[in-house]
């Protein structure tokens, strides 16, 4: 009668245990309590066979790397071997890249751009990594490139301004075009650090700190307002602007630093006000923030 009792109990656990009725560690303490043993024994010897079959089966047919050798297809052996001609080629123009006459270096420079540029599209629907560094090859390229043949053919000073506001517009452009925000606040920083170039010499001509604050201070004044007006049908547009109106509003300090009339204290104070003013207005306007910058 006891060892009938038993076996109802085990068979209740059991039970339990097959539907998650009790957690599993609990369910094995009762069986160990209720079989004195025996049931631990049954388990681990179950597992062991188990364990033993599974090494059989691999050993038999699913070897380690029998995947691996399934999954290397002929189009993988081609976007190899592709990729390797092209490494090659690129290693190869670099050397001789100086024995082409003018015109062919800018047809050669603006052909892989174009290449680069063109692969960052059709990557983009099966891998976006590929689409980041065939985009940033691709401005690289084109940066370094124009610089090096406006150099080439002794350009004006305006010229190459000229060229980095273009350069500036197209990464604000191509960042709302594959929706990558990097890409607009590099645009708008740029934009900002050729801002600061262009007039460094009129605020250097005849300095004072409240001239300096009102070239910059209007302008982040209205980007942080464009910004808060495309809250409702851009907020990530939104967030870059007040984020760069933000920044540009300390950039008559930045400024100030490479002008020798500046006096270091005057900077200083202006910067700690500056900041002052920021946090007061970054907390009254968090609720935005905070959605912009996903906090």
């Amino acid at each position: 009668m006891e060892d009938q009792r038993k076996k109802i109990i085990v068979k209740e656990i059991e039970h339990w245990r097959k539907n998650h009725l009790l957690p599993e560690h609990y369910c094995i303490f009762l069986l160990n309590l209720y079989t004195e043993g025996e049931r631990a024994q049954a388990d681990s010897q179950v597992a062991a066979g188990q364990a033993v079959g599974g090494r059989s089966k691999n050993s038999s047919g699913n070897q380690p790397g029998a995947g691996w050798n399934n999954a290397v297809s002929w189009k993988m052996i081609l976007f190899w071997l592709v990729g390797a001609a092209v490494i090659a080629g690129f290693i190869l123009l670099a050397f001789h890249f100086n024995d082409f006459s003018f015109l062919m270096q800018i047809t050669i420079s603006s052909c892989i751009t174009l290449f680069f540029y063109i692969l960052a599209h059709v990557c983009r629907r099966f891998s976006p990594v590929f689409t980041h560094v065939a985009l940033l090859l691709s401005f690289l390229l084109l940066i370094f490139g124009g610089v090096y043949f406006l150099k080439q053919i002794d350009a004006a000073t305006g010229m190459l301004m000229i060229f980095l506001l273009a350069i500036c517009l197209l990464f604000c452009l191509n960042g709302l075009i594959f929706r990558f925000l990097y890409l607009v606040y590099c645009g708008f920083i740029g934009l900002g650090l050729l801002y600061g170039y262009v007039t460094l010499e009129r605020v250097s001509a005849s300095y004072s700190w409240w001239l300096a604050e009102l070239y910059w201070v209007p302008l982040a004044l209205f980007m942080i307002g464009a910004g808060f007006l495309l809250n409702q049908r851009n907020p990530r547009i939104a967030g870059a602007l007040c984020i760069c109106g933000i920044l540009f509003f300390f950039g008559a300090e930045v400024q100030s630093l490479y002008i020798s009339q500046a006096k270091q204290d005057t900077i200083q104070l202006l910067l700690f006000i500056k900041i002052f003013m920021s946090s007061l207005f970054f907390f009254f306007t968090r609720q935005q923030w905070f959605t912009w910058l996903r906090l």
